[in-house]
């Protein structure tokens, strides 16, 4: 009778007395598949994981464009692997960072995802907790857009937006999107700011003549959104925000609103945009509102 198996490959070890033969087939030609089949990662799929990893196991699917696993050796097998990250497939997993650690980036990352906008290498990121990277469709931006006017329309433009993608909410989670420009008027023509969710109005800032012939004024606009129930019956709980020179150039408004159901109904399982708009009433190239910068960000 053999001596036990190794511990981790099951190798067949023949007796060492010299009362076993050696058998070609078990002892040698098994023990080397099995060494050629632990070499490296094995290659399997996502349907196919071996069943009785040892500790240390690694796994490449490929058809999950080789996504990468070890086995960390507790039972059931189904739930011992561990993903490493690797830039070939898409890390399917929950990153987090210890409280002391650092991520650093060496070129133009995007933590929310914008062709556009984009966090630069001289940019700071300050996180007091869990930081989430989202693969969504606007940005985490520290510093300035390029600028979007409106103007020559009765349009109502986005100025600014933050796209939460589908799933993306947490219980607790809060968005936070501010933007701040000037405005240029000829006469005085009604100008309205608004905080949205999709085409719906959240808020109307300011809905009203302007000032007479303004030049360069300007304003700020902020829409903070807290998010207490996810799902597809869950709810946000927005506050709006400006601070403008719009009424009359020099002199300073400022404006606090919270709906007053307090809640708004939010499918979280499906991607919501939240944008603060612009519309003029009269459409002319000298009606000019330009936003100069916005920041998006989601905090927890």
């Amino acid at each position: 009778m053999p001596e036990t198996p190794t511990p981790r490959l099951g190798l067949r070890r023949p007796l060492n007395d010299g009362s076993e033969l050696v058998n070609v087939q078990t002892d040698l030609n098994q023990n080397a598949d099995k060494l050629d089949l632990a070499a490296g990662f094995q290659i399997v799929t996502s349907t196919t994981r071996p069943g009785t990893p040892f500790s240390g196991k690694a796994i490449a699917e490929s058809d999950t464009s080789y996504r990468t696993y070890f086995s960390n050796g507790t039972g059931p097998a189904s739930g011992s692997w561990v993903e490493i990250p690797n830039s070939s497939g898409t890390f399917g997993s929950t990153l987090k960072l210890a409280a002391s650690a650092q991520l650093t980036i060496g070129a133009d990352v995007n933590l929310y995802r914008s062709a556009a906008n984009t966090l630069k290498t001289d940019d700071t990121v300050i996180v007091g907790g869990d930081l989430k990277l989202v693969n969504g469709t606007t940005t985490f931006r520290n510093g300035l857009s390029a600028a979007t006017t409106v103007a020559n329309t009765t349009t109502e433009t986005n100025l600014a937006t933050i796209t939460a993608p589908a799933n993306d909410p947490a219980v607790g989670a809060v968005y936070k999107l501010t933007a701040w420009g000037r405005i240029s008027t000829t006469g005085t023509p009604t100008f309205t700011l608004r905080t949205k969710v999709g085409s719906t109005v959240i808020s109307t800032l300011y809905s009203a003549a302007t000032g007479s012939g303004l030049a360069n004024a300007p304003w700020t606009a902020e829409l903070e959104l807290a998010i207490p129930v996810i799902g597809a019956g869950g709810t946000f709980a927005p506050v709006s925000r400006t601070s403008n020179n719009i009424a009359a150039s020099g002199t300073t408004a400022s404006v606090i609103l919270v709906p007053a159901a307090g809640t708004i109904a939010n499918d979280t399982t499906t991607s919501t945009t939240w944008a603060i708009s612009g519309q003029w009433g009269t459409a002319s190239a000298s009606n000019t509102v330009t936003c100069q910068g916005f920041t998006a960000v989601r905090l927890a």
